[in-house]
């Protein structure tokens, strides 16, 4: 017996004794209603076995053709089965990772939008270190470990704990709930991560005797009749308090901290509301093998779990990691990120990823320009890959 259903978007249903799901496509739907016809008034088992046979090939979701109709800037290499990125008729050289693929139907298998995905393919594309290491041949294990780096996941303890004591959830179920993507992804492709610092609550001041001393930055107010701590005195707004990396410190190269409330020289401060960025890639290990070395670091929920100290929430341009030593908790390494909020208070302006990915936008433009004009376009090869670089 052939069954079949059509629900919303999908079609779904029964074949002898197999199931299968598929999207809906009215031509499909129609050879299927008249097969599931034929199977129903077959007289003999040899006729129905072969209206299953005949049957059977329409159950087959093919993929590779249903990301190509919805996703005009994604090509499929048909004899090799790999997915590329292509645009205004030019694709790219590197191949995705087969995790960011199966992340793709995954998304269309749910109804999700993977344009962010894609995007964020596009920015990580643009990345110079990607470039050196394709040059060298790291460069498909560079793609794999960033993207199994985005696509970890974790159980996030105190909503389980939630799930389970509050709304009487199993400990299976809670924990499915409590499963999430370590790294965000903005609809303009940055990803969204985490940073851990340690706030600076001390402040340098001079006597009256010309002598510098170490100052509480902020002064509690106490109620006069019970001598209880009222306030700790914190600014407002988060923007106005002073925070440096948890692990790092003071130690390390000093970093460009940009915006309004920044500073004009490097230093080794983190303040919500700016970009945060080392003066060139010199300054960052891009060795994927290495840990604890030079370099923005930066991670995911994982990550920041095991350190100490204020969460911030931080966008990172792909574009800009130099290196993924660890794509199993989430750690890496990269040139600049910005700070848009934290845990630590409540901000006193928004801080959209659009601006910020606009900001980035502009650094590629510029980088771009300066790639294709020393490259020499006599030849084969560099005219496709200024053609490549130009489109993305």
């Amino acid at each position: 017996m052939i069954s079949i259903n059509v629900i919303d978007d999908k079609i779904s249903g029964s074949y002898g004794d197999k199931t299968f799901c598929i999207d809906f496509n009215k031509e499909v739907y129609t050879k299927m209603l008249e097969l599931a016809e034929k199977a129903n008034t077959a007289v003999t088992m040899e006729d129905y076995k072969t209206v299953l046979e005949q049957f059977e090939p329409l159950t087959v979701q093919d993929y590779t053709k249903t990301v190509q109709d919805k996703c005009e800037h994604i090509h499929v290499n048909k004899s090799t089965g790999e997915f590329f990125l292509q645009h205004n008729g030019v694709v790219s050289s590197i191949p995705m990772p087969e995790a960011l693929v199966e992340r793709i139907y995954e998304s269309m298998d749910k109804g999700l939008d993977f344009m962010p995905l894609i995007k964020m393919w596009t920015r990580w594309l643009r990345n110079p270190v990607l470039r050196t290491k394709m040059k060298k041949g790291w460069g498909k294990e560079f793609c794999e470990r960033f993207f199994n780096y985005i696509n970890l996941k974790y159980v996030h303890p105190v909503l389980k704990k939630e799930l389970m004591e509050e709304h009487g959830l199993s400990e299976e179920v809670a924990e499915r709930r409590a499963t999430m993507y370590q790294m965000k992804i903005t609809k303009e492709g940055l990803l969204n991560g985490y940073k851990v610092s340690t706030e600076i609550l001390t402040k340098f001041k001079q006597d009256e005797d010309g002598e510098v001393q170490e100052v509480p930055r902020y002064k509690r107010t106490f109620n006069v009749d019970t001598g209880e701590i009222e306030s700790e005195g914190l600014p407002e707004h988060v923007e106005d308090r002073l925070f440096q990396p948890a692990i790092m410190g003071t130690s390390g190269d000093a970093f460009y901290c940009e915006g309004s409330n920044g500073y004009a020289t490097p230093q080794h401060f983190i303040k919500v509301g700016c970009t945060h960025r080392l003066a060139s890639w010199d300054l960052v290990n891009t060795n994927d093998r290495h840990s604890c070395v030079p370099g923005l670091h930066f991670g995911g929920l994982e990550y920041i779990s095991s350190i100490t100290g204020e969460i911030h929430n931080i966008f990172v341009d792909p574009m800009h990691i130099g290196a993924v030593p660890d794509d199993e908790t989430g750690a890496a390494r990269c040139l600049q990120y910005f700070v848009h909020s934290s845990l630590a208070g409540v901000n006193g302006s928004i801080y959209h990823s659009s601006t910020y990915a606009a900001k980035t936008d502009e650094q590629w433009a510029e980088m771009r320009a300066k790639i294709v004009e020393e490259y020499d376009a006599s030849t084969i090869k560099s005219g496709k890959e200024v053609g490549e670089l130009t489109n993305l």
